[in-house]
């Protein structure tokens, strides 16, 4: 699925098919300016960017030289949000993480890490990164959303939100908040 895709189907939810007609244009669309085109895919990037970052991480292994024993954030292949594990010599390795890199406490000149990142920034001709686990139409419920809120309209975007966050609850990725009964002393 791509950019363009979610971005139609979102336009065609909205009611504007002269928006669906233009973001079917791709590039051109982009290229013309239109403010609105724009928009649509700027909320797209952001609901992009929340499902990866809070419900369905992006995950990746890589291996790394360490410099020392510290790997930079900027040898990465990807923007990483969270470093999950470390492996040197196929053993596990302890880290700590720092502002700019990591450092293995167990040393090495190689490690392979995996680790969760974030979603570049996509243009209209890209593909979702997220498509094998999210739909169109989930994706597209929640850039709905996103434009009319940033159109200021609340009383539809309230609408298009729930039904965004209705899709990710039947996909199973939004679970539903745990709570810990309070214990009674007596």
């Amino acid at each position: 699925m791509t950019v363009k895709e979610v971005i139609a189907l979102a336009a065609e939810n909205l009611g504007r098919d002269d928006l669906a007609a233009l973001a079917d244009g791709g590039e051109a669309a982009e290229e013309d300016g239109d403010e609105e085109i724009g928009s649509l895919l700027r909320c797209y990037n952001l609901v992009e960017n929340e499902v990866a970052l809070d419900y369905f991480p992006l995950r990746k292994t890589e291996t790394l030289a360490a410099d020392g024993d510290f790997i930079a954030y900027a040898d990465f292949g990807r923007r990483p949000v969270h470093v999950e594990k470390a492996l040197v010599g196929g053993r596990l390795a302890r880290f700590s993480a720092y502002p700019d890199g990591i450092r293995l406490t167990d040393g090495g000149d190689r490690a392979e890490i995996t680790y969760s990142y974030a979603p570049s920034k996509k243009s209209i001709a890209d593909d979702c990164e997220c498509s094998a686990f999210v739909s169109a139409r989930c994706l597209s419920y929640g850039v709905a959303g996103e434009f009319c809120l940033t159109s200021g309209e609340t009383g539809r975007a309230a609408t298009w939100q729930r039904r965004y966050y209705d899709a990710l609850r039947a996909f199973g990725l939004l679970k539903k908040t745990l709570r810990v009964r309070s214990r009674r002393w007596e």
